[in-house]
């Protein structure tokens, strides 16, 4: 508690305010989702319950990026909103928020955790192999009827969202342009770890206890890592926004085309619950269909010197990324 005063001049006791003193950036599409559920059995970590993604320090809540009317986000656009996040901390040791969002927005948000939380903060980002996590992205807008063009043409019109400040939910490639976001915190915070979602995939108790070690918590609490969380792959019935059914409706905008082609089916006019998710996909036949090979050798050799720079900045290779 701490002394404060109201209007009146009425001293009274005020909740001491919670910040987080670790952050789980991202990259979106990476396994955040996962870990956030992972971490969150340790006994020693608190993390919000009433949402994954807290969403102060990027700044999104001003106002300022856009996104589509019927695709919804919750933020904490001022200190009260993101400290009622916090509202069930019972003094766990660590404190942590799990956003993307502060991988996306890195230039403002690393220095916006810098000034509320201190130098001392301890930033955990994983990173995905940047072609698959581009269509896994691409994907997921396509499962949550959020996007309406094919790949190959929601890739074509990325400059001109990214002039029109749209949300990085619709920046696919653009986001995986992983070094200069994370420079961003490794010039401000020396403490940094830096996972592969391979590694999550290959050794998940390893992985989790890496993390734990990290934070200089008990790093053999039991903690259940089989289920992976938010995972990919979009119903039958999505085909033909993959196919290019409406990449011709350049004019149109996406809230035009929402409004037309998904609410009459659905019935929903807008997400029904945080982080534009929409209701479950109730079809049978979900999968994860192949991107297209010329699309793939594409965007290999447009990630290429964001690999090499990714190399040059964490001092490892990441040659499994590479094509074979």
């Amino acid at each position: 508690m701490r002394r404060d005063t109201r209007p009146n001049g009425e001293a009274f006791e005020a909740p001491a305010q919670v910040w987080p003193n670790f952050l789980v950036i991202g990259a979106p599409k990476s396994g955040t989702t996962s870990l956030y559920h992972y971490l969150n059995q340790h006994p020693d970590v608190f993390l919000s319950k009433i949402r994954k993604e807290g969403r102060f320090f990027s700044g999104v809540g001003d106002g300022s990026v856009y996104w589509p009317d019927f695709y919804h986000f919750d933020t904490a656009p001022d200190v009260s909103d993101y400290q009622a996040l916090f509202a069930g901390h019972e003094g766990q040791a660590r404190i942590g928020d799990v956003s993307p969002d502060y991988y996306a927005y890195a230039p403002i948000a690393a220095r916006r955790v810098m000034t509320f939380c201190g130098p001392d903060t301890r930033i955990i980002a994983i990173l995905r192999n940047p072609v698959d996590r581009t269509w896994s992205h691409y994907l997921q807008n396509v499962r949550r009827d959020a996007e309406f063009y094919s790949f190959e043409k929601a890739l074509a019109d990325e400059p001109r969202r990214i002039a029109a400040n749209w949300g990085f939910q619709w920046l696919y490639a653009d986001t995986g342009r992983y070094a200069a976001r994370l420079r961003q915190y490794r010039d401000r915070f020396a403490n940094m770890l830096v996972l592969l979602q391979d590694e999550l995939d290959q050794d998940g108790p390893g992985t989790v206890r890496r993390i734990f070690e990290f934070l200089e918590i008990d790093a053999d609490a039991p903690v259940t890592v089989e289920q992976r969380f938010n995972t990919g792959g979009i119903p039958r019935s999505k085909m033909p926004i993959l196919e290019g059914a409406h990449d011709h409706r350049d004019a149109d905008s996406f809230e035009q085309l929402h409004a037309e082609l998904v609410a009459p089916v659905s019935g929903v006019s807008g997400a029904t619950s945080a982080d534009g998710v929409y209701p479950p996909i109730q079809e049978d036949a979900v999968s994860i269909p192949p991107m297209q090979s010329e699309t793939r050798a594409l965007l290999q050799a447009r990630f290429e010197p964001e690999i090499a720079a990714l190399e040059d900045l964490l001092g490892r290779s990441l040659d499994q990324w590479r094509a074979s």
